[in-house]
C-alpha cells in the first residue's frame, strides 16, 4: 500500500467544497424541520442558556454546527439572524461567541453543550449559571427596552396608521407648483414680504 504523498490540489479543493456544500444542505434542512418542531414549544421567556437547550430538539445544534462547520467564522451573524428568527435568544450569545473562534469548526460544540444540558437537572441553579442567566435577562431587556416598557412595537404602530389619502398631506392654502400650471394670485408677492 503507497502513502498518499501526493496530493493534487483540485481534488482537494473539490473535496472541500462538497463538504462545505453538504454541511450547508445539511444545515437548512435541519433549521427547517427545527422551525416547524420549535413552532409548538413553550419555552420560557426567561430562559437561560442551559435551560434553552433542554427544551430544543437535537435538530437545532445540530444544524448551527454544520452551519458553523460550512462557514466557520463566517457563520457568526448567520446564526444570530437565524436564532432570532427562531425566537431561540437565549442561545444567541453563546453560539455566536464560539463561531467566532476559528478552527472550531469540526468539533459540534454546540451538540455538545445540548447533551450535557439534557444531562443536567432542569431546575438546578448553580452560581455559573446563575450569573449566566442573569447576565442574557439584563441583555435582553436592554435590547429590548421599548417593547417592554409598555409601549407598542414600531410594526404594531405602522399597522395601525391609516394610509394617508390623496390629499390628506395638502395644508389649506397651500399650493404646489406642479399642481398648477401658473402660480396663483398674489404668490410673488407673499414671498417679497418675508
Amino acid at each position: 500500500m503507497e502513502p498518499l504523498t501526493n496530493f493534487d490540489l483540485g481534488t482537494v479543493v473539490l473535496v472541500i467544497g462538497l463538504c462545505i456544500g453538504a454541511a450547508l444542505v445539511g444545515a437548512i434542512t435541519l433549521l427547517v424541520i427545527a422551525a416547524r418542531q420549535i413552532a409548538d414549544l413553550d419555552i420560557p421567556d426567561d430562559a437561560d442558556f442551559f435551560e434553552t437547550l433542554q427544551h430544543i430538539p437535537i435538530t437545532v445544534p445540530i444544524a448551527l454546527d454544520l452551519l458553523d462547520m460550512a462557514f466557520d467564522v463566517f457563520s457568526a451573524p448567520i446564526a444570530w439572524i437565524v436564532l432570532e428568527l427562531l425566537g431561540l435568544q437565549a442561545l444567541q450569545l453563546i453560539t455566536v461567541f464560539q463561531g467566532l473562534i476559528p478552527g472550531t469548526q469540526l468539533v459540534p460544540t454546540l451538540t455538545i453543550a445540548w447533551t450535557i444540558a439534557r444531562m443536567m437537572r432542569k431546575k438546578k441553579r448553580t452560581e455559573l449559571r446563575s450569573a449566566l442567566h442573569e447576565y442574557q435577562l439584563t441583555e435582553r431587556r436592554s435590547r429590548y427596552a421599548q417593547l417592554r416598557s409598555g409601549r407598542s412595537s414600531l410594526a404594531d404602530q405602522v399597522q395601525r396608521k391609516a394610509l394617508p389619502g390623496p390629499y390628506d398631506d395638502v395644508i389649506d392654502g397651500e399650493y404646489f407648483e406642479e399642481d398648477l400650471d401658473e402660480p396663483p394670485p398674489y404668490f410673488f408677492d407673499e414671498e417679497e414680504n418675508f
